[in-house]
């Protein structure tokens, strides 16, 4: 009869990819225990599993429970949380997949054995937290499991959009959104607290939609992030039209804009979009008057700004002034709020320019 030790604690520490390499060599990780989830990994979650580690970036905690067995000396490991991340490892590590370019343009389309001798070293070192639970019953680490989801917030729907896709249009998002990180925070239009929970990430998905196919109720955005998944063409062009207008918007306002109203996300959704229609017309916007952007004209924008936004506290509005104040309190992210007020900016500018 088999006797196993099971002492009661746990432990933290490090280990490497190459530790559980061994460990699975050795058949001592077992990596399908009873209690342990079954889902499969897309190709896309794999990649970029890869890249996070071709690029040192930190992954979640990895917990393992213990068992040693007396008679024969061993010690066997089941994986009770990361199963799937080490069965991506290991599979790419058995040359299984290889990494998008999407994730990775340095070692994209590359099989593990195609890398150099310092990316593969940097997967086989690569070091993760691990708990590990030695001796541990069944029911306990139900319980601890039980415990650690007590203290979740619950994900919002950028959150479970981030869990879902992996491809281009989310990269091509990212990449904007936390590029401008200092942006958003120091204009006041996130809190920090905010672009943690992804606040920045859902407007700037927005704003690349209209760009793209006109202003959209924000309940279509995981549409989009299907729709260009594993192909985006436009990537390139809407991030530099992108980089462009943040431009504008920043020599307009300077460090005026985090005390102005434009900083609130309903009101800078229809400002940028606004601007981004002076060189590039938007879907069914009304086209901009053409306009060579330099001192002079600039200067006349943010004045024509500065009216609109006095609107917010006149007490006499005209009726089409009244939608546009209106549009800004209510249902602001539905098509026809947006469209309302980047619509009205647009007129207004319009009717700055109409003389020259």
């Amino acid at each position: 009869m088999r006797m196993v030790v099971k002492m009661k604690g746990f432990d933290s520490t490090t280990y490497s990819v190459n530790d559980f390499l061994e460990w699975h060599e050795r058949k001592q990780l077992v990596l399908s225990p009873k209690f342990q989830r079954r889902s499969v990994w897309k190709d896309v979650a794999k990649s970029f599993l890869i890249d996070s580690i071709l690029r040192g970036k930190p992954l979640p905690k990895i917990f393992i429970r213990q068992l040693t067995d007396i008679k024969t000396r061993t010690t066997i490991r089941e994986v009770v949380d990361g199963q799937q991340r080490l069965r991506t490892i290991l599979d790419y590590i058995n040359d299984g997949f290889k990494v998008k370019k999407v994730h990775n343009q340095e070692h994209g389309e590359k099989y593990f054995s195609q890398l150099d001798e310092d990316a593969q070293s940097r997967v086989l070192t690569y070091k993760f937290s691990v708990d590990t639970l030695i001796g541990v019953e069944d029911g306990e680490i139900m319980d601890i499991f039980a415990r650690l989801n007590t203290y979740t917030t619950p994900l919002n729907k950028q959150e479970l959009i981030n869990a879902e896709f992996y491809g281009y249009f989310k990269q091509s998002i990212y990449n904007v959104s936390y590029k401008y990180n200092k942006f958003w925070i120091d204009n006041k239009i996130f809190s920090e607290y905010q672009t943690m929970r992804m606040n920045e990430v859902e407007l700037t998905a927005d704003l690349f939609i209209a760009c793209i196919d006109g202003i959209q109720n924000r309940k279509r955005v995981k549409v989009y992030y299907k729709k260009y998944d594993e192909q985006f063409d436009l990537r390139e062009d809407l991030e530099d039209a992108f980089d462009d207008t943040i431009s504008l918007i920043t020599r307009l306002f300077g460090e005026t804009l985090r005390k102005s109203a434009f900083r609130k996300p309903a009101l800078f959704y229809s400002l940028f979009l606004a601007l981004y229609n002076l060189k590039n017309n938007i879907l069914k916007l009304p086209v901009s008057i053409p306009i060579e952007l330099n001192e002079k004209t600039e200067s006349k924008i943010k004045s024509c700004l500065d009216r609109i936004e006095e609107l917010l506290e006149a007490k006499e509005l005209s009726r089409e002034q009244l939608e546009f104040v209106t549009s800004i309190s209510r249902a602001t992210s539905d098509n026809d709020s947006r469209t309302t007020r980047t619509k009205y900016i647009i007129n207004q500018l319009n009717k700055a320019f109409s003389d020259l």
